[in-house]
C-alpha cells in the first residue's frame, strides 16, 4: 500500500484537478505536552469521484509544518496523496473577503453603539442641567424683591411647587432611562468586543492546507488533520492530604493530581476533548554529540580563547530539528489505513470515567514505556491568552509510614512525616504541593520527578505529641600531653524524646559532629555517647542520625559529645558549610 501511495503522490502532484473544495475545520481535539500540544481538526466533505483538492485556509500560521498528518474514513475508496502547505497574510489574500467583511461588520456596529453611549450622555448630561435649573426655582420665596418690583403681584406658589415636582420626576425619569441603555449598550459592547477577538486577525499569518485526493466515487468523508503548535504547556500542582488516624485507624494519604493548562496558540479551544502527555516533542530527537578535546603546549606571542577556532569547528551541535517524513495516509472502504502509527500523544477514545458525586471528575490514564497520557474526561474550553484553566487528573489513595524527625541542636519541635511508595503504572512530574493534614492546611511542599516504585517522603508540620528536650551539658577548653601539648575543645549534649501519642512513632533525631579539614585537627566521640543509627546521612559528612520506635508515654534519653584536639600554637574555627544555618560558629 506504501508504495501505491507514494506512486499516486507523484502523479497527483503534476495533475490537474477537476474540482477545488474549500472546507472549513473545527477543532475537535487538543493534546498538550510540557512544551507544546498536538491540534486535532476535523472535517466532512463531499467528494466527486476522481481527483479533487481539498483545501483548508482556517489553519495558524504557526504550525510546525513537518508534524501535520491526514487521517479520515469514509464509505467509498478514498486514497490521499500530497498536502501541500503555504503561509499567506488575510488581509493581503481577496480569498478572504468574507472573513473581513464580517470583522468590518462587528467593527462597524462597536462604533455604533459607542456613539449612542455618547448620544445617551449627552441626554443624561441636559436633564441634569433642566433638573438643577427646576431645582433652584424652590428658593424664589425666600430671595428678596428687587428695587422697583410690584409687591402685590405674588406668584401661585401651589402651582409653582407642582410645576417644580414634574419637572424634576420628568428630569429623573430621563436620567434613569438613559443610564439603563447606557448599561444594555455597554453589554452588547462586550458581546460585540469578544466576536471581535474570536475573529482571524487579518494582518496575521494564517496557514493555507491543500490535500490531494481521490475517490473511486461520489462519497462523504470525514477527514481529520494533526498538526503540533507552539505556544502551550502543562505543569502538575498537587494536593497531599494526610489523614493521621489513631490508636485504632491506620494512616492514609490521598494525593490528588491537577494540572494547570496554558495556552498562547492564537486559536480558541473550545469544547475540546482534551489530553495531557508527559512527551517532550521539542526537546530534541538526539543527544548532543562529543568531539575529541585536544591539549597542546602553547605558543609564544600567541593570544588563546578558552575555545580554539579549530576546536570551535569540532564542537558544533547537531541539529536537533531532524526532518519528518511526510508520509500520506489512505482511506480504503471506509476507515483510513495509516503507513505509520499515529503521533505520540494522540488522544484514545476513551470510555467516560465517572467519579463520585462529591469529587472532580478524573482523567483516563493511558501509560505505555515512554510516556503517560491523561485524557480529561469532561470536554474543555481554553481560549487563548486568557489566563490558565485547572483540571483534575485523578486521586491515588496511598498508605504511609508516619515518622517524627527533630533536629534538636536548632530546634525543640518534632516535624511529622509521611513516607510513601509509588505503584509500578504511576509516573509523578516535578510540581508543588499543598499539604492538609487532618483537614488542616499546613504549608506547601515539592514533589521531584518520581516513577513507579520509587519513595518519596514529605513533611506535614509540627507533632506536639512528641516532646523533644535539648540540653548543653557544658563546654570546657583545656589541653593534653606533656612532652607536645595539644589544646581541646570538649561539648557534652543530652537530648530527651517523648511519646504522647497513644500509638507506637518511628523518630530520628539529627546533629552533627564537626568534620576536620586538617590532619592535624582530630575530632572524637565522648565515651557515653549513644550509637548512632546512621553516620554521613544523605552523604554529608558528619551527619548523624538516631533511630528509634518509641511506645506510647514512653521516654528515651541520648547523650551526645566530642572533643576537638589541635596541636598548641593555633587557633580553630567551626563552620557550617550549607543550610540555613551556614557561617562561622564560636
Amino acid at each position: 500500500m506504501r508504495l501505491i501511495a507514494t506512486a499516486l503522490l507523484a502523479v497527483i502532484s503534476s495533475a490537474a484537478f477537476a474540482d477545488d473544495i474549500k472546507a472549513v475545520s473545527s477543532i475537535d481535539a487538543v493534546t498538550v505536552f510540557p512544551e507544546g500540544a498536538e491540534i486535532a481538526r476535523v472535517l466532512k466533505v463531499k467528494l466527486a469521484a476522481g481527483d479533487q483538492i481539498v483545501t483548508l485556509r482556517d489553519l495558524p500560521g504557526s504550525l510546525v509544518s513537518d508534524s501535520v498528518r491526514i487521517q479520515g474514513e469514509a464509505d467509498a475508496k478514498v486514497e490521499i496523496g500530497a498536502v501541500d502547505t503555504r503561509t499567506f497574510v488575510p488581509s493581503e489574500d481577496t480569498a478572504n473577503a468574507a472573513a473581513e467583511d464580517a470583522r468590518k461588520k462587528i467593527e462597524d456596529a462597536i462604533q455604533a453603539l459607542n456613539d449612542k453611549q455618547a448620544a445617551l450622555q449627552a441626554t443624561i448630561e441636559t436633564a441634569a442641567l433642566q433638573k438643577q435649573l427646576v431645582t433652584n426655582l424652590i428658593n424664589l420665596p425666600s430671595r428678596p424683591a428687587g428695587a422697583g418690583t410690584a409687591t402685590n403681584t405674588d406668584p401661585d406658589w401651589g402651582a409653582l411647587t407642582t410645576l417644580i415636582g414634574e419637572r424634576i420626576g420628568a428630569a429623573n425619569k430621563v436620567i434613569a432611562e438613559a443610564q439603563l441603555a447606557q448599561r444594555d449598550n455597554a453589554k452588547k459592547i462586550q458581546d460585540l468586543q469578544n466576536q471581535l477577538n474570536q475573529q482571524p486577525d487579518q494582518g496575521q499569518q494564517k496557514t493555507e492546507l491543500q490535500i490531494h485526493v481521490s475517490a473511486a466515487a461520489a462519497t462523504e468523508a470525514t477527514l481529520r488533520v494533526r498538526y503540533q503548535m507552539p505556544g502551550a504547556a502543562w505543569f502538575p500542582i498537587y494536593d497531599a492530604r494526610l489523614e493521621t488516624g489513631d490508636g485504632k485507624a491506620a494512616p492514609t494519604l490521598s494525593l490528588v493530581r491537577r494540572a494547570i493548562v496554558s495556552q498562547n496558540t492564537g486559536e480558541a479551544w473550545d469544547n475540546v476533548q482534551l489530553a495531557l502527555s508527559t512527551t517532550r516533542p521539542q526537546a530534541g530527537t538526539s543527544a548532543p554529540q562529543l568531539v575529541p578535546l585536544a591539549v597542546d603546549f602553547a605558543l609564544e606571542g600567541v593570544a588563546y580563547d578558552s575555545v580554539s577556532t579549530r576546536s570551535k569547528q569540532l564542537a558544533r551541535r547537531l541539529d536537533n530539528s531532524a526532518e519528518q517524513e511526510q508520509v500520506p495516509g489512505l482511506i480504503v472502504g471506509g476507515a483510513m489505513k495509516q503507513d505509520e502509527a499515529a503521533p505520540a500523544g494522540a488522544p484514545a477514545e476513551p470510555k467516560p470515567q465517572l467519579a463520585t458525586a462529591t469529587e472532580q471528575r478524573r482523567a483516563t490514564t493511558i501509560t505505555t514505556s515512554f510516556q503517560a497520557l491523561y485524557v480529561i474526561t469532561d470536554r474543555q474550553s481554553i481560549k487563548s491568552g486568557v489566563g490558565d484553566k485547572r483540571v483534575q487528573i485523578d486521586i491515588r489513595a496511598i498508605a504511609p509510614a508516619l515518622s517524627v524527625r527533630a533536629v534538636p541542636k536548632f530546634n525543640e519541635t518534632a516535624f511529622l512525616y509521611a513516607k510513601f511508595k509509588l505503584d509500578a503504572e504511576t509516573l509523578l512530574l516535578p510540581g508543588s504541593a499543598a499539604l492538609f493534614r487532618d483537614g488542616v492546611f499546613v504549608g506547601r511542599g515539592d514533589v521531584p520527578q518520581l516513577s513507579g516504585g520509587e519513595e518519596h517522603e514529605m513533611g506535614f508540620g509540627t507533632d506536639d505529641k512528641v516532646r523533644i528536650k535539648f540540653a548543653n551539658l557544658g563546654r570546657k577548653a583545656g589541653e593534653t600531653g606533656i612532652i607536645s601539648t595539644s589544646k581541646t575543645d570538649t561539648q557534652s549534649f543530652k537530648m530527651t524524646v517523648k511519646n504522647l501519642h497513644a500509638r507506637p512513632i518511628n523518630v530520628r533525631i539529627l546533629d552533627q559532629l564537626p568534620v576536620s579539614l586538617n590532619e592535624d585537627i582530630k575530632v572524637d566521640m565522648l565515651p557515653g555517647t549513644a550509637p548512632p543509627s546512621a553516620r554521613d546521612v544523605d552523604d554529608k559528612k558528619g551527619l548523624l542520625a538516631w533511630d528509634m520506635t518509641l511506645e506510647p508515654d514512653t521516654q528515651k534519653d541520648l547523650a551526645f559529645g566530642y572533643q576537638v584536639s589541635w596541636p598548641n600554637g593555633k587557633a580553630v574555627y567551626y563552620e557550617q558549610h550549607e543550610g540555613p544555618f551556614a557561617g562561622k560558629v564560636k
